[in-house]
């Protein structure tokens, strides 16, 4: 490390510090605070059986999209609009979730194991497909890749393979963040970040088998400590990622937490080494186990807690408020923030997914759900 470089760093890390006031550090014991909504604030949406929602999010017309859980080889869609009238309508078209009914050749141009959704300002909706079909099995290397859907058309803009210079043997990618022409993934087999230019489609490996993209403390599900199958531990590495309106920041975290935040100056920069990377990696909050964390347009995050059946929000002053707890909120996955003004959570129950089961039986009680809350002002 160069010393412009170590004194910048040190600079950055203690300014990071000191911008923020005690209170605000405090915050980080009261999760068991009383919530500010009741559980009469959290609105049903629509429920859903047969498919096990993951990742939701709602374009400027409001239209709702889905991504659905696909590890048992099923065989709904993997992307799809709910309707108003609750039906499911698969999305974008054609052949793209045609890959589970054994009809489709070309995993390059279909939806195999998609694990990441994110949809930006601009309208586009950008998905991660981590080639995985069927939980166990090794990732298809051709279904690799990053998805660009304009929502305004309908169709799918560009498709971005993943470079094979970031595929290591025990590759699952997951979890997904844009601004500008970077894209921010995961890696939970081999645990690390991913940093890819999508203007050159370069990508870099970062923070490889760091110790904050491990799931390392125990996972509470619903008060209950549970304890996957042992074939089935990396799958609580890590697999949330969020990053600020500014594209300044990225948020990342496992299952079982806890949060850590790293600047994206330092990721999207070649010359920092590895061990300058872990110095600028900052541990941001002690979460419990969480299913999803997003950021809304003001820079604040929120974050399921699949322990107790809540969600929080953290700030961009970094003050902690419970929002509601209800025990509907089973297993909330990834959040989903419209205008700063309403949060989407969707439930999926996954504790009770067959891949959690001793029995490789799944427990689920039908219907699942998408649920809403109007978000209380920040004070």
């Amino acid at each position: 490390m160069t010393l412009s470089k170590s004194i910048f760093l040190i600079l950055s890390l203690t300014l990071a510090v000191m911008i923020t006031p005690f209170h605000s550090i405090m915050a980080k014991q009261k999760l068991n605070q009383p919530a500010l909504l009741s559980s009469d604030a959290l609105q049903l949406v629509a429920p859903i059986n047969h498919y096990i929602p993951n990742y939701v999010a709602i374009d400027k017309t409001g239209r709702i999209f889905v991504q659905f859980l696909n590890y048992n080889h099923d065989s709904g869609p993997s992307l799809a609009i709910i309707n108003e009238n609750h039906s499911i309508t698969p999305y974008p078209g054609g052949k793209w979730n045609s890959w589970n009914n054994s009809s489709h050749s070309d995993p390059e141009h279909a939806f195999v194991g998609l694990t990441g959704m994110t949809l930006t300002s601009d309208g586009y909706l950008w998905i991660i497909d981590n080639g995985v079909d069927k939980a166990g099995v090794a990732p298809n290397k051709k279904a690799l890749k990053i998805i660009k859907i304009d929502t305004k058309t309908n169709h799918i803009v560009k498709i971005y393979p993943i470079p094979q210079s970031v595929i290591l043997p025990k590759s699952i990618f997951n979890a997904l963040a844009i601004h500008d022409h970077h894209a921010y993934f995961a890696d939970k087999g081999e645990p690390s970040l991913i940093v890819m230019d999508l203007d050159t489609q370069q990508a870099r490996r970062v923070l490889n088998n760091s110790s904050s993209l491990y799931s390392r403390q125990s996972i509470i599900v619903d008060h209950q400590v549970i304890r996957p199958r042992s074939d089935q531990n990396s799958f609580f590495n890590v697999n949330q990622i969020a990053i600020t309106p500014d594209g300044k920041r990225v948020y990342y975290q496992a299952i079982s937490g806890p949060l850590y935040r790293i600047d994206t100056m330092y990721l999207n920069d070649q010359t920092y080494s590895e061990s300058e990377l872990n110095e600028a990696m900052i541990l941001w909050f002690e979460t419990p186990s969480s299913g999803g964390i997003t950021c809304d347009n003001n820079g604040n995050l929120y974050f399921t807690d699949i322990a107790t059946n809540s969600v929080y929000r953290f700030s961009s002053e970094r003050i902690l408020k419970k929002l509601i707890t209800d025990p509907r909120l089973q297993w909330p996955a990834h959040p989903f923030v419209v205008q700063n003004k309403t949060l989407y959570i969707p439930v999926n129950q996954f504790f009770h997914h067959s891949i959690m089961n001793q029995q490789n039986q799944s427990t689920i009680k039908w219907p699942l759900a998408i649920y809403k809350i109007k978000l209380p002002s920040i004070k």
